[in-house]
């Protein structure tokens, strides 16, 4: 199946600053990819890239298996992190203007928007100006204003920012509900909880590279260090004798009141799970054995800071 939006060998230099070093990575039709990186890792020269807003040193961008044009941009719907409405007009008003943008004719633009006012539970500002709603109504607003032309790609800059808890999530259940119905999403963000839920796959850059790429799943996978997580009951000595050389005893919590501890181990090399929980269960009661895989944050920070010190190390 094609991509809707194929990246090749994406390359931007400002002087003697590389942005954008090679990247590449796909965004097949209806998948939701996360582009995650630290400040100046290049994601927003790289949205810039796509929109067209930059013009690449070298690579090639392709929408849908074409080559970047003018047009093939008008099916892309772009929430920029920085809001930009009009304080003065008013929000209807604004929104089949931009509908209008996106080529849409105003009958079918004043229809959409009415549909997705309504969606949204915004339906009583229509005739307000910009400047008498919220922060997080005028949020709502340019969300709808980004997919009322049903964009097939869509590229949502911290979407979340601003909004409460409540709101926070409808907007992720419509990011969901559009990708379930074909559209493409690469979602830029630093909310890492949001990465987990949301994403079918992850793409990090830093320092214009991409540098871990793959499924959330998979990459916690593979970044698993060994550690479980134990729930037993039984005394200290007891259980440490029990890991003996198969793994290393990190933390031990205190005795709960039915007589449960919680211990943190980890496996040392080329020791399955199985074999730690064997020697354990021969000597006392097991209750929990769980693997402890590293959240999307703990890998950000741990590639961040490997490809800081490679280039500590290079210079």
């Amino acid at each position: 199946m094609t991509p809707t939006l194929s990246l090749s060998q994406l390359k931007k230099s400002y002087g003697s600053q590389r942005v954008l070093d090679g990247v590449t990575f796909d965004v097949p039709p209806g998948s939701i990819v996360g582009l995650l990186g630290p400040n100046g890792a290049g994601k927003s020269t790289l949205i810039r890239s796509i929109m067209g807003i930059v013009e690449p040193d070298g690579g090639e961008v392709l929408l849908s298996g074409q080559p970047w044009s003018r047009e093939g941009a008008r099916g892309i719907g772009y929430l920029p992190e920085e809001r930009g409405l009009y304080k003065d007009m008013r929000v209807g008003q604004q929104a089949v203007y931009f509908a209008q943008l996106k080529g849409m004719k105003k009958p079918e633009a004043v229809a959409s928007l009415k549909t997705w006012f309504e969606r949204l539970e915004v339906q009583g500002w229509w005739d307000k100006k910009v400047s008498d709603i919220s922060k997080g109504m005028a949020q709502k607003i340019q969300f709808i204003c980004t997919v009322v032309h049903q964009p097939k790609l869509l590229i949502l800059d911290e979407p979340l920012s601003g909004f409460d808890p409540i709101n926070a999530r409808r907007i992720i259940e419509e990011v969901r509900s559009l990708a379930a119905d074909g559209t493409s999403v690469l979602l830029s963000t630093h909310d890492m909880p949001s990465v987990e839920r949301l994403c079918d796959q992850v793409v990090m850059l830093n320092q214009g590279r991409v540098v871990l790429s793959g499924s959330s799943s998979e990459l916690r996978e593979t970044g698993w260090d060994g550690s479980q997580e134990v729930l037993f009951k039984g005394n200290d000595m007891a259980f440490t004798n029990a890991l003996g050389a198969l793994a290393n005893l990190d933390s031990i919590g205190p005795t709960s009141i039915s007589g449960v501890r919680k211990a943190r181990i980890r496996l040392r090399d080329g020791v399955e799970p199985t074999d730690v929980l064997r020697a354990l269960t021969q000597t006392m009661e097991v209750m929990e054995f769980i693997k402890v895989r590293p959240t999307m944050e703990t890998l950000f920070i741990d590639a961040v800071s490997k490809v800081e010190s490679e280039t500590t190390a290079e210079s």
